[in-house]
């Protein structure tokens, strides 16, 4: 029967049926993956609403960090925070 089971191998789709990989949407909000070694953590920073810089904060000390976007930048999207 149909909803009995979770899939959770495939991508999300648009109200039309059709995967957002296939429809070429991007899966969901760009990010950078931060270990904060100060607390021994991961978290995700997202991109702030000017699109300028990744911000967010440690999830435990709330020790906050920038990083600033730039041509030429990295193509690293993991990163360590001290």
């Amino acid at each position: 029967m149909v909803g009995e089971n979770l899939d959770l191998s495939s991508d999300p789709e648009d109200g039309d049926g059709k995967s957002r990989a296939a429809s070429g949407h991007p899966a969901g909000r760009p990010f950078l993956g931060v270990h904060f070694v100060c607390c021994d953590v991961y978290a995700r920073i997202y991109v702030n609403r000017e699109a300028t810089a990744y911000q967010g904060h440690c999830p435990k000390c709330s020790r906050a960090i920038v990083v600033k976007i730039a041509y030429g930048g990295s193509d690293s999207r993991f990163f360590e925070a001290g």
